[in-house]
């Protein structure tokens, strides 16, 4: 009996990590995936070939309060992710519109505060190869209460955080 009672409760702690780590639908891949072919930014052929969501930062980045998906979008090929956007979260953890998709190359993001988000994309010299950029630009997004306005001035560093690539 002492082994079944032990038994019972392993299994309850084996659980409970998994359903306290449960994110919104929101932050879900295939939700954002199917809310840009609703918009008409990603096609459903091109997910075949490598292409859709790759990172996802789940985060209120509107300061509202919900969780919204900041979040990138692999190329399907050797130029890493090459668009990022946001998908505003409802207090049900569902999707709401998609408030930002912008184009850049091998980029990633990272949240910095409840309604601010940073991108990252390589910068290269004249003569650097694909594989060695000589810096990086990062850019804020900050949210105005209607949309994201973009940083006038984009940052540079050498070498690129871990923040911002890591899934």
């Amino acid at each position: 009996m002492p082994r079944l009672a032990f038994l019972i409760a392993l299994t309850a702690l084996a659980v409970l990590p998994a359903s306290a780590a449960a994110k919104p639908a929101v932050c879900n891949p295939t939700v954002i995936q199917d809310a840009l072919i609703a918009a008409g930014k990603l096609e459903q052929k091109d997910i075949g070939f490598g292409a859709g969501v790759d990172v996802v930062r789940c985060r209120d980045v509107t300061n509202d309060d919900m969780i919204d998906a900041v979040f990138t979008v692999a190329s399907g090929g050797t130029a890493g992710d090459t668009h990022f956007g946001v998908l505003l979260g409802r207090e049900d953890g569902s999707n709401g519109r998609l408030a930002l998709y912008r184009p850049g190359y091998n980029i990633g993001v990272s949240v910095r505060s409840r309604h601010t988000f940073e991108v990252i994309q390589p910068h290269y010299g004249e003569h650097d190869p694909n594989c060695c950029p000589s810096s990086f630009r990062i850019r804020r997004f900050t949210w105005t209460g209607d949309h994201f306005k973009r940083g006038s001035k984009a940052r540079k560093v050498k070498h690129a955080p871990k923040r911002f690539y890591r899934a």
